[in-house]
């Protein structure tokens, strides 16, 4: 691993470049998505159709479409969006390992991804699990499937849910990138070790208010881009079909479908935005470029001191560490690499530019 040689520039981002650059990387490493986050994403999937596909069967069922179905219809995409906003920062553990891994290597292995992130599994169920509500609220629509619909049970609390899940995570977005890529432990004996809590007061605290900002504005876009790719799905059935309607499979398929492609998606703009932080608060790249200049001069040993902190460490690799050839600097009229081509022999020679700002 080259700590100075990434395959994005490392460099502070506004929001909306960091939308774009999320694009690009879905486009870069779309195992990510369709492997990585889906083998997260597949058994909450299987659970949430469990628990909910009464609701579209009982619709189904009705010879007419009277109050009742339009009760359960709300019911339904009420939950089943919930259950995704809720769940989606446990299923893209594996995809966050991944990226994160990718902005170092050309090709981080699923196997690896899998056997690292499986070691963190209680840590991340208890935080992602538990204290952010996916596995409570997911055991809570356990004792309600095959009920009728309550008022309070299935139109307030869910939002109630929503609204506290979002206090939370506009607070402390980037807690799941502190367990799978820092690996700060939940507690520790010793004063010097950085804990969970402690990494993430010092990161957010200084952007408590951009980050809520920020959020916010995710949120919104993702919702578009939920109901844009849903109606999609319905448009090119009815052209293929010519049936335009909800129905069972439209219910049962395209909504949860759409729900998680964008969840996949949020994923990497959360990362991304973890990076930033890091960039804008600690000087990452500056950072990068020192430790690694000790490496090739002095070796590895030369940042054990700084590396022993959970809060400094960087993703593990599986790979091991070349020696560096000497190349010369990128031309400065270049175009700016926002994304390195596979296909570019100067990956794995090439140090990027580094941008040191105020």
């Amino acid at each position: 691993m080259q700590l100075d040689r990434t395959h994005i520039a490392i460099r502070v981002r506004s929001l909306s470049e960091i939308g774009d650059l999320a694009l690009l990387m879905l486009r870069r490493y779309p195992v990510a998505v369709t492997r990585a986050f889906f083998a997260g994403a597949a058994p909450w999937m299987v659970i949430n159709a469990i628990l909910l596909s009464f609701l579209p069967m009982r619709i189904a069922a009705d010879e007419f479409f009277t109050d009742d179905s339009l009760s359960d219809l709300i019911r339904y995409a009420s939950w089943m969006s919930v259950l995704v906003v809720l769940q989606t920062p446990l299923a893209g553990a594996f995809s966050t390992f991944y990226l994160g891994q990718a902005v170092f290597e050309q090709k981080p292995t699923l196997r690896h991804t899998f056997a690292e992130v499986w070691k963190l599994r209680w840590p991340l169920l208890w935080i992602l699990g538990v204290k952010r509500l996916a596995i409570p609220t997911t055991l809570l629509l356990v004792f309600r499937i095959g009920t009728d619909s309550d008022i309070f049970l299935d139109f307030i609390l869910p939002w109630l849910i929503v609204i506290l899940a979002a206090i939370i995570r506009s607070n402390r977005p980037f807690v799941p990138e502190m367990i799978v890529l820092e690996r700060c432990p939940l507690r520790s004996r010793s004063s010097n070790v950085i804990t969970l809590a402690r990494r993430s007061k010092g990161l957010h605290g200084p952007m408590s208010s951009e980050l809520g900002g920020r959020f916010l504005t995710v949120a919104g876009t993702s919702l578009v881009l939920t109901c844009s790719v849903y109606y999609s799905m319905i448009w090119v059935r009815g052209i293929a079909t010519s049936n335009w309607s909800t129905d069972f499979i439209a219910m049962v398929v395209f909504l949860p479908l759409a729900l998680w492609i964008i969840a996949a998606f949020t994923v990497v703009v959360r990362l991304l935005g973890y990076l930033d932080a890091r960039i804008r608060l600690e000087g990452w790249e500056v950072e990068l470029a020192i430790r690694a200049e000790a490496i090739r001069q002095f070796g590895e040993d030369a940042m054990t001191g700084q590396s022993s902190s959970p809060r400094q460490r960087l993703p593990r690799t599986g790979s091991r560490r070349k020696r560096p050839t000497d190349t010369p600097l990128p031309n400065h009229e270049a175009e700016e690499a926002i994304l390195v081509p596979d296909s570019d022999s100067d990956v794995q020679t090439t140090p990027p530019e580094i941008e040191v700002r105020p």
